[in-house]
């Protein structure tokens, strides 16, 4: 299993938080503070970096989903760029790849995510 790493940026139009590794029951407990800690200070426009998640189980689609849904209560969003492989499969399979605006890339949810 590979660890979660998450690395956050904070741009002009969004704030780019980028997943590596895997995203799991463990790994998401350490994920949700990250999270919740920008919503909370009002960072509610969120473009997630998937490309380089390997795995993401059903707690981890859940932190996702809880964190979409408070970002777009409090006007903001969260979009999923880079969303390939087991990951893809694993929303496809769920139902849940229309859950999310999702984009080919970080560079097309930017785009969006300033019109």
């Amino acid at each position: 299993m590979t660890r979660l790493a998450v690395t956050v940026s904070h741009e002009a139009t969004h704030t780019l938080v980028t997943l590596t590794g895997e995203l799991d029951v463990i790994s998401g407990e350490r994920l949700r503070p990250a999270l919740d800690k920008l919503l909370d200070e009002g960072y509610t426009r969120l473009v997630l970096d998937t490309a380089r998640l390997g795995f993401c189980d059903s707690m981890g689609l859940r932190l996702l989903l809880e964190t979409h849904d408070r970002a777009v209560a409090a006007g903001g969003f969260m979009r999923l760029a880079g969303v390939e492989g087991v990951f893809r499969r694993i929303l496809t399979v769920t139902g849940l790849y229309a859950a999310f605006p999702i984009y080919g890339s970080v560079t097309d949810a930017v785009a969006a995510a300033t019109d």
